[in-house]
Order: C-alpha cells, then structure tokens, then sequence
C-alpha cells in the first residue's frame, strides 16, 4: 500500500468516525429535546391541572365553610366564586391537553363529580339561607360525600399521571444514555 494511500486512510477513518459520533450526538440531542417537549406539554401538565383542580376544590371546601361561620362576610363568596372559576379553567386546560392522549378517557370522568359536588354547595348554600344549622347538616350529608368522591378520582389520576411521568421519565433518560454511549 502506498504511503499517500496509508495517510488518507489515517485520516479518513477518523474524519468519517468523528462525523458518525457528531451526527449521532446531533440526533440524540433532537430526540432528547423531543422526547422532553412532549413530557413537558402532556405529562407533566396534566399532572398539574389535575393538581390545580385538587386545589380549587380544597378552596371551595374552605370558602363554603367559611361561609357557613361568617355568612355576613362577603370574602367568603368571593373566593368560591373564584375558586369555582379556577377549577373550571384548570379542567378545561387539563381536558385540551389530554385530548388525544390516554388521559382523555380519564378525564372525562370529573365532570359528573364535579356537577355532583357543586349541587351539593347549592344545596349548602340555600340551607345557609334558612340557618347554619341546616347548611352544617346539609354540608355533611351533601357536598361532603360528593367531595369524597370526586377527591378520590382526582387523587386516583393524579397517581397514574405521576407513574406515567416516571415512565417518561426513565424512557427520555434511557434514550438520553444510549445516545451519549453511542457517541463516546
């Protein structure tokens, strides 16, 4: 073999290796901030509506009961108020979010829970006007149990988002391995 032939090939198998390890690199990289992008826009952000939606409801738990001790105070309705328009915008974000995905079967079960505790707060809210006495009664035997129950779905989806997010998770970060091996 020829010198000339010799040093091309010396520099040619390295050149043509760098080249392999750099398009690799590149890739792994696009596929990484793929992967991560799609988590960050499904995942994790139903895992936080279905969050926000645990939140508001605790909010209006509190926001009743405080209207059912100061029914005077004026605050008390406005945070309901506010926290029922919280919920109803989280749900929202939350179902657009998980349209298409196998969270949007799931979701669509809190609604009817949803409907069930805000008859509930009406049906508070309407004892309230009679005296606290009936609106206690009427919390214990009517928002509460509702409450129980869409707090159970909420709690219960929030869990299989949680180990979906993990699985992500660990594929995005095994995909991320493999690529950095393949490019050492």
């Amino acid at each position: 073999m020829k010198f000339s032939t010799r040093l091309f090939l010396c520099l040619a198998i390295p050149a043509v290796m760098f080249i392999a390890s750099l398009g690799n690199s590149v890739w792994g990289l696009v596929r990484t901030q793929s992967q991560f992008d799609t988590y960050i826009r499904t995942e994790q952000s139903i895992r936080t509506g279905l969050s926000e939606m645990y939140a508001q409801c605790l909010q209006m738990g509190h926001a009743l009961r405080n209207m059912i001790l100061d029914p005077a105070n004026p605050k008390a309705r406005e945070n309901l108020t506010a926290a029922l328009a919280a919920y109803d915008k989280a749900y929202a974000n939350t179902a657009a979010i998980a349209k298409g995905t196998p969270f949007e079967a799931q979701i669509k079960l809190l609604p009817p829970l949803r409907a069930a505790q805000a008859q509930g707060q009406d049906k508070v809210i309407t004892a309230l006007e009679v005296d606290a006495a009936s609106a206690i009664k009427t919390l214990n035997s009517a928002e509460t149990p509702a409450w129980r129950a869409l707090k159970a779905e909420l709690l219960k989806q929030s869990e299989i988002a949680r180990k979906l997010a993990a699985t992500t998770h660990d594929s995005v970060d095994s995909g991320t391995s493999t690529a950095i091996t393949l490019s050492i």
